[in-house]
């Protein structure tokens, strides 16, 4: 390892607090050494996760050298209750924990020993798993989290590097006795993958060094032109994407679902954009329990899908009711100033009015004869959400004489006013 390089690659400088998240392992042991030996200023962070008999030896250990050489430690402690995915929810625990040893130190980096092996492990397991183009290229030498950073010093070191520091300086560290089972697909590409690529091609660490980094090149030149085109919105202009490069339509939709946290795979943004070119004017995909990808006419989105209320309320003169976004008053004297007041003929009707939602086979009845709302609807280019929530005003005998906002059919010598206050968007 070249000591000369990584500290001359540094992004901080020594008088500045570090974070250094340290296991107990050669990697981190290797790392906080060098550090030490020339003058950083470290706070060493350790989760001891009681999972090995061992843990309690490292965390001693660690307290100890911490004292030894006068460095702030901060220990912390996560018991799994076997119910979910160890190696998720202990990684989260431990980055969180990171986070608030830098917010308390007022620290801008958070350290970790990742390195090239580290790098290709990731890359492989991706190509395996499926990715989009960020991921496949691994493991960022520098990663924004939250306010801050996380930076890995060794990631362009191999792990035999590492191996000849810690031996050539007698280094003590611990070794986690699961690293050698194949029971994680990462440690089977490590025992029998990774060895057969650097049997074939001994700089095959540094051929993965390159790869990563035109990847992460390529993605932040096409990621700042996604930026670019969505200039803040979260939607998209279907006519407009539609003239993007297909490599930019791909990363719009992968920010679009980063934006929500959702699951990405190269199958889901293919459909998606099958759904963006369907002749069809509105179509809805499934992303998860929760979240629906929306196409409405000439515009694209991610939102929760709306449950549609198919109630209704019945409203007398003088009465005043909430219906979905509104308030409808129904009186004779129009005294409400910021609403809409709609002219109702009742007469010829039988009050009360019912104030509604669409139904299958509702139809408007003209003059020159029938027309379905549906029909209607379309013609008026309205999304589903919005037909499925027009306030339809109709008799007690149910016919339909009116849709709020779009339309008044009543007829009649006495009238009234149906007044309406939007309550909220």
């Amino acid at each position: 390892m070249t000591k000369k390089l990584l500290l001359d690659n540094l992004p901080f400088n020594k008088e500045d607090f570090v974070v250094l998240a340290l296991s107990g392992g050669r990697d981190s042991i290797a790392l906080l050494d060098l550090l030490i030996k020339n003058n950083y200023s470290v706070i060493i962070a350790h989760v001891n996760h009681h999972k090995r008999a061992q843990s309690e030896q490292e965390e001693k250990y660690i307290c100890e050298y911490a004292e030894k050489h006068n460095i702030p430690c901060e220990i912390n402690h996560y018991y799994y209750d076997g119910k979910d995915n160890f190696q998720s929810l202990a990684r989260e625990f431990r980055y969180n924990f990171f986070y608030q040893v830098a917010k308390q130190y007022k620290a801008n980096y958070i350290l970790t020993a990742h390195h090239a092996d580290d790098l290709a492990e990731t890359i492989l397991l991706r190509l395996i798993s499926g990715s989009n183009l960020y991921g496949y290229g691994g493991i960022s030498l520098q990663t924004p989290f939250k306010d801050i950073y996380i930076y890995r010093p060794l990631l362009y070191f191999s792990r035999e590097e590492i191996n000849n520091y810690v031996e050539k300086c007698k280094l003590v560290y611990f070794e986690d006795e699961s690293n050698e089972q194949n029971d994680y697909l990462r440690n089977r590409i490590r025992h029998n993958i990774l060895p057969l690529f650097k049997k074939e091609n001994p700089n095959f660490l540094q051929e993965i060094i390159n790869y990563s980094t035109i990847l992460k090149e390529s993605f932040t030149y096409i990621r700042n032109n996604t930026l670019a085109y969505l200039n803040g919105e979260l939607d998209i202009n279907i006519s407009s994407f539609k003239s993007l490069n297909i490599a930019l339509q791909k990363d719009i939709l992968n920010y679009l679902l980063e934006q929500y946290k959702l699951n990405i795979s190269s199958n889901l943004i293919n459909d998606l954009l099958k759904l963006i070119y369907s002749d069809r004017p509105q179509l809805d995909y499934s992303l998860n329990n929760n979240y629906f990808f929306f196409k409405r006419y000439d515009r694209a989105y991610i939102s929760l899908k709306q449950t549609i209320t198919k109630e209704s309320i019945t409203l007398n003169l003088g009465d005043s009711k909430e219906f979905l976004n509104y308030q409808f008053t129904l009186t004779k004297n129009v005294s409400v100033t910021n609403a809409k007041a709609i002219k109702i003929w009742y007469n010829d009707i039988d009050l009360p009015l019912i104030i509604r939602t669409r139904l299958p086979g509702d139809y408007l009845e003209f003059n020159y004869g029938k027309k379905k709302i549906k029909d209607y609807f379309i013609d008026l280019k309205l999304t589903k959400e919005k037909r499925n929530t027009y306030p339809i005003i109709t008799t007690i005998e149910n016919k339909i004489i009116g849709i709020y906002d779009l339309i008044n059919l009543s007829k009649g010598n006495k009238y009234c006013y149906l007044i309406c206050e939007v309550k909220h968007d």
